[in-house]
């Protein structure tokens, strides 16, 4: 049985008259499902300039080379990809691929193009665009390359069909279509000394080089030709690198920029004129064990020190003191938007210190001290964590890591322990980042019988909601087993001016210029 998918409709921007406006506004994650607000044609709203700030810009604007994270706005506005997210669902929808099918073990996927789209240069987008793409992210060294791992070949069945051949089936193939390992190519041009930084692309903007500052400002204009140019509300995208959160506060005040996220703390200097969207949760910040087998440091191969650890964490107070209450309390890691999320093993670890400092005496690791990399991410929760650790009886070391060597060191296996912020993305692939052999959060490969199984039921089910038990299977399995320590969802609060608003609550995950629209 073959299983075809296709979205309902391409992407639109959300054009929000003022009763609208407020629902969307309203919107919480917290509150189960909330009903989308009711959207009209952009195509009435006048098109406005959009200018945000984002905290990075792109490394590279090369397909091959492609990061996804806040630097997609800069080149998905280049850069078409096949699939796309639907804003408050994060639903697989069509975009330059308008349907795709499975074969009955998932060793073939068949993707449909979208007729009579063109790049930049008046070019069609076509199949061989899409196979020459593809294919060069697989034998190119680079971040899109190991998403193409499973893939054994790419060939064009005709001028927009395309069919993707691989060794077994990728539950995250899909998803990835929605990031890098989805970019569209110029076939003409890829090899072109320019794709690094000014790429040909089918994507709903071209760059303008002379405004552009590499690493600090990037300059998008609109193309009118663009397949889906009618949903598109804005003339120009700027996309400006400012990585301290006051200086982004700044600008935006200043009318140099008309949407950025803000600090708790500074919402109230902002007036009637800004609308507010706060975010939940967008990424899950978490103590990452990295020896789960115990092979170097054997405390954290005994359940009990691992399970010490989530119970030593007052997830609460860090919530309300270094997050400002942005964000959700957690135990696991899935998104609270998915589907293998379970809201009842938030109930597994409450906090107890004395409880945990009786599992690690019982385990006989009292006094145990680990190193763990001081980054740029953990600086603010450091006191917090080492506190922690001494509650339950173990000693915490940082050694200072330059921000450059952040992943390095992570994954050196120097370290039992990291502390890391993880965006996102689908639960087949946040299942595999996280407790996959080769996930980037298990960088020593740890898996046990339990894992294999589920594994092995998760990656021959080709059905998705047949899949789904494994998958939450594998979620309550890594909470007993306290493989990590995930403490709180970190969310965000998006303020907009000049009629910019926020149209998405987070679920789509994919930081595009499709999360803004304009009001009326």
């Amino acid at each position: 049985m073959s299983i075809p998918r296709t979205g309902r409709r391409p992407l639109r921007f959300a054009a929000l008259g003022a009763a609208a406006l407020a629902a969307a506004l309203a919107l919480s994650a917290c509150s189960g499902s909330p009903e989308a607000a009711p959207s009209a044609s952009a195509g009435s709203v006048a098109e406005k300039d959009l200018a945000i700030a984002a905290v990075s810009g792109p490394n590279s604007l090369d397909p091959a080379q492609l990061v996804d994270g806040q630097q997609q706005f800069v080149w998905s506005s280049i850069l078409d990809t096949l699939l796309a997210k639907e804003n408050n669902t994060g639903e697989l929808i069509p975009n330059a691929a308008e349907s795709w099918q499975y074969n009955e073990d998932g060793t073939e996927l068949t993707l449909t193009l979208r007729e009579g789209m063109t790049f930049s240069t008046g070019d069609p987008v076509n199949a061989d665009a899409v196979v020459a793409t593809m294919l060069r992210n697989k034998n190119t060294p680079g971040v899109v390359q190991v998403k193409y791992g499973a893939v054994t070949d790419v060939t064009a069945e005709d001028d927009l069909t395309v069919k993707v051949t691989f060794s077994s089936f990728d539950p995250q193939f899909l998803s990835n279509l929605t990031g890098g390992a989805g970019a569209i190519g110029d076939p003409a041009t890829l090899d072109d000394e320019r794709t690094a930084t000014d790429p040909v692309g089918s994507g709903p903007f071209t760059l303008d080089v002379a405004k552009t500052v590499p690493g600090s400002t990037y300059v998008l204009t609109k193309r009118d030709d663009y397949w889906n140019a009618d949903a598109i509300p804005f003339k120009t995208f700027t996309v400006r690198v400012l990585q301290d959160p006051t200086a982004s506060f700044n600008a935006l005040q200043a009318g140099e920029i008309n949407a950025a996220t803000v600090q708790t703390q500074l919402l109230g200097q902002l007036g009637d004129e800004y609308a507010i969207q706060q975010i939940d949760a967008q990424a899950v910040a978490y103590l990452d064990i990295l020896d789960r087998g115990g092979e170097k440091w054997p405390a954290l191969g005994d359940e009990r020190v691992r399970q010490a650890l989530n119970y030593a964490i007052d997830r609460e107070g860090v919530l309300k003191g270094i997050f400002s209450g942005v964000g959700m309390v957690t135990e696991q890691i899935f998104s609270p938007y998915g589907q293998v999320y379970d809201e009842s093993l938030n109930e597994t670890y409450d906090y107890d210190p004395e409880k945990g400092k009786e599992l690690v005496e019982e385990a006989g690791y009292a006094g145990e001290t680990f190193q763990i990399p001081s980054t740029f991410l953990s600086t603010s929760l450091e006191p917090t964590l080492t506190q922690a650790f001494a509650d339950v009886g173990l000693t915490l070391e940082w050694v200072p890591v330059p921000p450059q060597q952040a992943q390095s060191a992570h994954l050196s296996g120097d370290y039992p322990l990291s502390f890391q912020f993880t965006g996102f993305n689908s639960d087949p692939a946040d299942a595999a980042s996280h407790y996959g052999a080769s996930g980037y959060a298990n960088p020593r490969g740890y898996t046990d019988d339990t894992i294999d199984e589920l594994f092995g039921t998760i990656n021959s089910t080709v059905d998705t909601e047949a899949a789904l038990p494994a998958y939450q299977e594998l979620n309550a399995y890594a909470v007993e087993q306290a493989f990590e320590v995930p403490i709180v969802f970190v969310g965000a609060t998006w303020a907009g001016r000049d009629g910019i608003v926020m149209v998405d609550d987070g679920r789509s995950s994919v930081p595009t210029v499709r999360l803004f629209g304009v009001s009326e």
